[in-house]
């Protein structure tokens, strides 16, 4: 059994402002620093055997506050990385809640492709893949974090439990929360979901 904890990334001046998606260059906060210490703190009671993170700024920013905690390096996947939005990337909230395509991805997100960007079953199945090879090159009862970002951590847990695609947004994860998988080898277990350290 190898268990992963899934981290969301901690907070950003943009977090329920802006989507954000892949941009570059967005850091955490003040408050997202202390939400990921305190995450960080939490994690240290475990025997953490590695550290990895999606490349895009903010969750290298708090994959790297846990990494000093851990005593550990923070490598970089791809497969962790969030939706890429396409053509709606960097529309305000307020904005995004009337666009028709934004209400299809909260009400049947399996039906939805961004606009030059990626389509939710996609991004599904590349985490999902990603994170299955993650779990097989670790040995049994070893543990890993992975920092990642909300709708991946949502599409993961998802696949992970068998619940269907369109129900996605009956779960929820918030910034800097903890997640808990338990990989075994003929079965998987949701330990907790979205365990808030601070």
């Amino acid at each position: 059994m190898t268990i992963i904890y899934l981290v969301r990334h901690g907070t950003t001046d943009l977090v329920g402002k802006l989507l954000c998606g892949t941009t570059p260059g967005i850091h955490l906060n003040d408050e997202g620093r202390q939400q990921a210490q305190k995450t960080a703190a939490y994690l240290a009671q475990y025997p953490i055997k590695a550290l990895f993170c999606s490349p895009i700024q903010r969750a290298v920013d708090t994959a790297e506050i846990i990494g000093k905690t851990l005593a550990l390096p923070a490598s970089q996947k791809e497969f962790l990385s969030e939706i890429d939005f396409g053509d709606i990337q960097g529309t305000e909230a307020s904005i995004l809640r009337e666009l028709p395509l934004w209400t299809q991805f909260i009400q049947h997100p399996a039906e939805v492709s961004f606009p030059n960007g990626e389509s939710v079953i996609d991004v599904q199945k590349r985490a999902s893949a990603g994170l299955a090879a993650l779990a097989s090159q670790f040995a049994e009862q070893e543990e890993i974090v992975c920092v990642a970002h909300g709708e991946v951590i949502l599409l993961t847990v998802a696949d992970f439990i068998g619940l269907p695609l369109d129900e996605m947004h009956h779960l929820t994860i918030d910034t800097a929360c903890v997640t808990r998988l338990e990989w075994f080898n003929d079965r998987k277990r949701l330990r907790f979901h979205n365990y808030r350290p601070y």
